[in-house]
């Protein structure tokens, strides 16, 4: 959450030419740059933040969220930064709190007890092993459902993220919604649903743990005489458990948009710390690093870090298109 990445000052770095270190702080801070926000990117944290501001002031009603799109585009970010911006507006006035839960889905996902144990995980109720022995002793998994309720009431958790959806599939999820319903209804917890197809597969699930099946057919049932009025009835097109979805895309770069992705080469230049960086560095190969990337954020984030790191350590101090061709990214 506080977690700050301060760049390295040049002046107090070793000169070009001067052998390098594993641990040196250039090496360490450029092969980790911060990814770079874009306009959809802000446009993403707004509307989560709208949705989790009216979650937070109401008692009930509540609405959950998905971020969905290819792999590689950014999404556990957007998660992560959702967290960040939900868990900051808490602490301005309140201390003592743990506003955000984020978990990974578990690796087995057939029990709701190793989604509980996730969650108590993250709140250190679910004690590591202590040594070797006890890690390869089998691991009985408690029904921690008590204490992570407690917990999360006393601490007044407002928001579950939840990454690596695609992992589960429906008839894994729909038994476990209703835990995450209880937590919605009972303690007020939001839950974001993140991970590439997340919107099928909560939707899916949504309607196999309502039986929404059953709930339509009764609804458009008629008994012999009964008039319309006053009836229940499903409007065209809305679909019971659709939830508000984000999706993240590869970044554009195309005749209609020759802004975005200049734009965000520019953050990585900006956040480069190299002796000799040329002007424009990667923003001159915008056309040459879209194709290399496709435009996916994790692959332009691996390229660019792993150039740096190389004109660090080869003594070049710049991204040149040379050093840029002889990444390989598997492409």
């Amino acid at each position: 959450m506080h977690e700050h990445l301060e760049p390295p000052d040049l002046q107090d770095c070793a000169p070009p030419g001067t052998p390098v270190a594993d641990d040196d702080p250039r090496l360490v801070y450029n092969s980790h740059l911060r990814l770079v926000a874009y306009p959809a990117f802000d446009t993403a944290l707004l509307k989560a933040h709208r949705v989790l501001w009216a979650n937070r002031n109401r008692r009930d009603g509540f609405l959950d969220m998905s971020i969905d799109g290819p792999a590689g585009t950014g999404k556990s970010l957007l998660l992560r930064e959702i967290g960040r911006s939900y868990q900051q507006s808490i602490e301005k006035h309140y201390t003592g709190r743990i506003p955000v839960i984020h978990i990974l889905a578990p690796q087995d996902t057939d029990s709701l007890v190793n989604w509980v144990w996730e969650i108590a995980r993250f709140l250190a109720l679910a004690p590591e092993p202590k040594n070797e022995e006890e890690m390869l002793q089998p691991r009985r998994v408690s029904d921690l459902s008590g204490p992570v309720q407690h917990v999360l009431e006393r601490s007044q958790t407002g928001l579950l993220l939840i990454d690596d959806i695609q992992r589960v599939t429906t008839d894994q999820l729909a038994p476990v919604l209703h835990y995450f319903d209880y937590l919605r209804n009972r303690l007020g917890i939001s839950t974001v649903f993140c991970g590439t197809g997340a919107q099928q597969i909560v939707h899916s699930a949504r309607i196999k743990a309502d039986d929404h099946g059953t709930v339509e057919s009764a609804l458009r049932q008629r008994l012999p005489g009964e008039k319309d009025e006053g009836r229940a009835t499903l409007m065209p097109g809305v679909t019971p458990g659709r939830l508000p979805v984000t999706w993240v895309d590869p970044l554009p770069f195309h005749q209609g948009d020759q802004i975005t992705w200049p734009r965000v080469l520019r953050g990585f230049e900006q956040d480069l710390r190299l002796h000799r960086l040329s002007e424009n560095a990667l923003v001159s190969q915008a056309s040459n690093l879209h194709q290399r990337t496709g435009g996916y954020l994790k692959l332009a984030s691996q390229l660019i870090c792993q150039a740096a790191v190389a004109a660090i350590e080869e003594d070049i101090e710049d991204i040149t298109p040379g050093l840029i061709a002889s990444i390989d990214m598997g492409g």
